[in-house]
């Protein structure tokens, strides 16, 4: 299967996570991205009441977490253009996620698994920023992505500390990583 392939079905199973975060953050005002992925509340009620909302949205990430590793995999393995630590960094990151899914919010534990998922997407984004060859242009606008990254992620740790409502930056957060991985994809596979 190739890479594309592969990214085509991670962005399918992620996007229903994503739209659900959506919806529910359209029907009221919640404190953060993990305070509705940990609920324990039924999806939908009149769909699917018997199914708590972390439940569905492991399923999806799982799906999502199988191709994310083999998508890594080829990439680390049969591409060169980065090496075991961009793979190892998603195994943290995914770890990380299934952590801040099953552990409530108000766990401190959670934010232990926060804190993994939080380093291995900045691993991840460092080591393709600077330790990966490709031309200045495409190294300046890594750059700027991780900066951005890096700052979102402080507002975070403060937002939290603070005990003040986090959704919004942790969605840029999550949003600028993600255009950083489709922009990686593209300069890896596509150019």
């Amino acid at each position: 299967m190739n890479q594309t392939t592969i990214l085509g079905i991670m962005l399918l199973a992620y996007l229903a996570p994503v739209a659900f975060v959506y919806y529910k953050y359209n029907t009221g005002i919640p404190r953060s991205i993990s305070s509705i992925i940990t609920s324990q509340e039924p999806f939908f009620n009149d769909i699917a009441p018997l199914f708590q909302t972390r439940y569905v949205i492991a399923v999806c990430m799982l799906i999502m977490a199988a191709f994310t590793l083999v998508y890594e995999y080829q990439r680390c393995v049969e591409n060169l253009n980065s090496r075991m630590w961009s793979l190892a960094s998603i195994a943290v990151l995914l770890i990380g996620i299934f952590g801040v899914i099953f552990i409530p919010e108000h766990d401190s534990t959670h934010y232990v698994f926060a804190a993994a998922a939080f380093l291995g997407i900045v691993v991840f984004m460092t080591g393709h920023t600077f330790f990966t060859g490709a031309d200045a242009g495409v190294h300046d606008i890594l750059r700027i992505l991780l900066y951005a990254q890096i700052l979102f992620m402080l507002v975070t740790v403060m937002g939290v500390l603070q005990d003040t409502a986090i959704f919004t930056i942790e969605a840029l957060f999550l949003a600028n990583f993600a255009v950083f991985y489709l922009y990686l994809h593209y300069h890896t596979f596509c150019s």
